[in-house]
């Protein structure tokens, strides 16, 4: 049971970073209480003490993400929930606002890697671009591009203060 919620975590880990365009110490410092996930748009506060332009931001969360992550806290929820019936404390109705939505790994690059070839997908391609965790936000950039999102958009939802860095650098 420990081994599948690691591996559920961090395919979601995985599946926000692509989704959102955050940043690995953003991602860690996310909390229960900033995240939105049952209005008509799902989304994540980041405070500004834990974003790199130190602005703060509302972040759109795909409905499937918002979804997957609904699940992710329901089950958080249920393993606290059991912890606490086993030590004979008192049962939370809920997930305290201050918990973090994930581990994320100091050595998540490391542990990346070995998810990528358990999953036969090589590293570095043929055109010698390489798969790691900042590849995925420089995905993210590519995904709204292609979409057709206006620069600007795309400048802002990647939180960059430069459009030659969002179109040159991250599409």
């Amino acid at each position: 049971r420990r081994l599948d919620l690691l591996g559920r975590e961090r395919a979601l880990i995985y599946k926000t970073y692509l989704l959102t365009g955050l940043r690995k110490g953003e991602l860690r410092s996310l909390t229960v209480g900033q995240l939105h996930l049952n209005g008509p748009q799902s989304y994540a506060d980041l405070s500004p003490a834990d974003e790199k332009n130190r602005k703060g931001s509302k972040i759109p969360l795909r409905s499937d993400l918002a979804a997957d992550l609904r699940i992710w806290l329901h089950d958080k929820l249920t393993v606290l929930q059991a912890e606490s019936r086993r030590l004979g404390r008192p049962v939370p109705e809920g997930l305290p606002n201050n918990t973090p939505v994930f581990t994320v790994p100091d050595g998540l690059l490391r542990i990346l890697n070995r998810d990528l070839k358990n999953a036969g997908i090589p590293k570095v391609d043929e055109r010698g671009r390489t798969v790691d965790i900042h590849a995925l936000r420089h995905s993210f950039g590519t995904h709204l591009s292609k979409a057709g999102v206006a620069p600007r958009t795309a400048q802002a939802a990647m939180r960059h203060s430069s459009i030659d860095l969002t179109m040159n650098v991250y599409t």
